[in-house]
């Protein structure tokens, strides 16, 4: 039997496989559009501007996108340092088995389910914020994005050494050559070979913060409204999972509202889409070379 004839099968398999996957996300997408079709077209672009959501009367997303990215963001600036840092370390500093300890630790906590990580969030950070800033209550964006950030650390620090460890020997041994330190060496010829791939893993990290709900639900307060200054972290507020949490299962079906939830889960589908093509698309890119 040829080789061809011997592979004719896996190809079969792995066609199915790519039909089923392709298949579930146009159904998934199909669903939300035609469960929010209802809302868009009785409020249009009112519904992504508005403020106010009041069951039954009008529905408003801005507080929830505004939220969603808000906490995103605070997120990200937590979680970039300190994952760039310790994949820095694992990759160009520390020996190898000192290397699979932090990975392996690394990767533990991204099998950490997110309940969990709300469940300490309520217990330990939301009282550790409200001590530490002389708040009312510790339930804020600002924790949400210190927990989302702790939750999104693993995931962009594992692919961002994945990445520095892609770089070519040579790289470093030809920095070192011209005269440059190791710490040189790092800056100006790892660093750079390897941007690419270190922005796809923080925009992968971007999608997960954007989808996590349990977590956020539990220490964000839930409150539809955008904070008085809209800078102010201090604030309760809401994001787009933490409503649907929420909220999805009171009007499951039924109405306006079950339409205008549905609405909410396109807008955020189609973010974490984008922001998930894009970095995969990156770290292929980046990988190809």
């Amino acid at each position: 039997m040829s080789q061809s004839k011997k592979w004719k099968p896996a190809k079969a398999v792995f066609a199915l496989a790519f039909v089923i996957s392709i298949s579930i996300i146009g159904i998934i997408f199909v669903f939300l559009v035609k469960d929010s079709l209802p809302i868009y077209q009785r409020d249009g672009w009112g519904f992504f501007i508005g403020r106010k959501w009041f069951i039954g009367e009008i529905y408003g997303a801005l507080p929830m996108i505004y939220g969603t990215v808000v906490v995103t963001f605070l997120a990200i600036c937590f979680a970039i340092p300190l994952a760039l840092g310790s994949a820095i370390l694992a990759s160009e500093i520390l020996p190898g088995r000192a290397r699979l300890v932090i990975k392996m630790v690394m990767e533990l906590l991204a099998g950490i389910p997110g309940v969990v990580y709300g469940l300490l969030g309520i217990v330990m950070l939301t009282t550790l914020v409200k001590n530490l800033f002389g708040l009312l209550d510790g339930n804020s964006i600002l924790t949400a994005g210190i927990l989302l950030g702790m939750m999104t650390l693993p995931t962009i620090m594992t692919l961002s050494e994945d990445a520095l460890r892609a770089v070519p020997k040579e790289y470093r041994e030809q920095a070192l050559a011209l005269g440059l330190g190791r710490s040189e060496a790092i800056v100006y010829a790892v660093l750079p070979s390897a941007l690419k791939g270190i922005v796809g893993a923080v925009l992968l990290g971007i999608s997960r913060a954007i989808g996590e709900t349990i977590a956020v639900m539990l220490v964000i307060g839930s409150l539809d409204r955008i904070p008085h200054p809209f800078y102010n972290v201090f604030s309760t507020a809401q994001t787009i999972t933490s409503k649907l949490g929420r909220e999805a299962a009171e009007a499951i079906g039924v109405g306006y509202h079950w339409n205008a939830l549905i609405g909410l889960g396109l807008v955020l589908f189609l973010i974490v889409m984008g922001i998930t093509f894009v970095g995969d698309f990156i770290i292929v890119k980046d990988h190809a070379k």
